[in-house]
């Protein structure tokens, strides 16, 4: 397919999944196992620059056939990808079922049953993740932190004062999370540490210890004068150098262009001024000096941050640590918070965070290329924009790519 056609197909996939005519595939899903579809309502969209859509629904349903079961109401949720996962999933069948629509082609499955991370029954299991993460009786108290379909999914389980974190991820992809973590160990970066578990009888999880301290997202809007943003430029120093042997990962910015293809999908009417801004994002991040090469997290932003008593006491999400430039990880993080900014306009003190935080981070990093690949990261966030505070999806994506269309003005100041 030439590349100037995959954003307006990506576009169409989006609709299709998000659209109507969804009902005849979970339909017939749900009839494969004897049950007969009431109502249903798409909850959310995963669109992979240059890849698959992925959408996840939730379904009322009744049981079909004789007997008392017949009248008793079920909620499940289903999940659907355009992507090709028959080299990982089990055969068409109960788990995952083929469907065409609108001339896609579909896989689709009855969550947690997700065809690439097949530990995700096992780590919704109450009673399998007390006996095999903490080796007690059950249930454990398990709570999904996040869930892309096909790509990762993180669960809180507690048990009694335990707590644990269970990530999965493509079975290929764990060898190098576990690396990462085993190389922050000893290092002073307070990042969760490797736990055995107690049986885990799977190999497709990760089990990290839990860290102390609250989230920098909800001290930025319960009191964002309490945070320093010269503490996180330490906390980045601090990475060690062993992350410079990792491999080489491009950045947000750095794929602006593959963005804007995802942007144009949930924002089509938008499209020639997305890519007139990811044109411009990308003249900025090949002309304005981006520094040396130094260990970066990847993924720096308010969710990943723990703070207590004003010093940093978890950094979380270490997938992406390896070699990159600051300005990259202090590009996430500015990009981010004018994200909040920007939704959340009754609460000033976002706007003044964002203006302090600005500030510092532009005595640390030259000020275009900080805003041009801020700019970057709040483009990657448009596509991922969901209907909340009385707004809809399109409307919280508007916002999305009207913060990054200021932040590549700022870059020209």
């Amino acid at each position: 397919m030439p590349v100037e056609s995959r954003p307006r197909r990506a576009a169409e996939a989006v609709s299709v999944l998000a659209g109507p005519a969804m009902r005849g595939p979970l339909q017939d899903l749900l009839r494969s196992r004897g049950l007969r579809l009431q109502r249903w309502e798409h909850l959310r969209s995963h669109h992979r620059p240059g890849g698959a859509v992925s959408a996840l629904y939730r379904v009322q349903c009744r049981r079909t056939g004789p007997g008392p079961a017949t009248d008793a109401a079920l909620t499940l949720h289903l999940g659907a990808t355009t992507g090709d996962v028959a080299a990982d999933a089990a055969p068409a069948g109960p788990d995952v079922a083929p469907a065409r629509i609108a001339g896609l082609d579909l896989r689709l499955w009855f969550h947690p049953h997700d065809p690439v991370l097949r530990s995700l029954p096992w780590a919704t299991d109450a009673g399998a993740v007390a006996k095999d993460v903490f080796g007690a009786g059950g249930p454990a108290r398990l709570s999904l932190v996040a869930y892309r379909p096909l790509r990762r999914a993180v669960v809180r389980a507690r048990h009694l004062d335990d707590e644990a974190y269970l990530k999965l991820l493509p079975r290929e992809q764990l060898p190098a999370l576990r690396r990462r973590h085993r190389l922050l160990e000893g290092s002073g970066v307070p990042a969760p540490r490797l736990l055995p578990g107690a049986s885990a009888p799977v190999s497709e999880a990760v089990i990290l210890s839990a860290l102390p301290g609250t989230s920098l997202f909800r001290l930025l809007v319960e009191d964002a004068a309490a945070v320093r943003p010269e503490v996180l430029l330490d906390l980045l120093e601090a990475l060690p150098s062993g992350a410079l042997d990792l491999p080489l990962r491009r950045s947000w910015a750095d794929r602006a262009v593959d963005y804007a293809g995802a942007a144009a999908a949930a924002l089509p009417r938008e499209r020639d001024s997305i890519f007139d801004l990811a044109g411009g994002i990308r003249d900025v991040v090949e002309s304005a000096p981006a520094g040396p090469l130094v260990p970066v997290h990847g993924d720096f932003h308010e969710g990943n941050l723990l703070l207590s008593g004003g010093r940093v006491t978890g950094l979380l999400d270490i997938d992406g640590l390896g070699p990159g430039r600051r300005v990259d990880d202090l590009a996430c993080l500015l990009g981010h918070l004018a994200v909040l900014a920007a939704a959340n306009p009754s609460r000033p003190q976002l706007g003044q965070a964002l203006a302090d935080f600005r500030r510092v981070f532009e005595d640390a990093a030259d000020p275009a290329a900080l805003n041009a690949r801020a700019a970057g990261v709040v483009l990657t966030l448009v596509s991922g924009a969901r209907a909340a505070n009385g707004r809809s999806r399109t409307q919280n994506a508007g916002i999305r790519l009207a913060a990054a269309q200021r932040l590549l003005r700022a870059a020209d100041r």
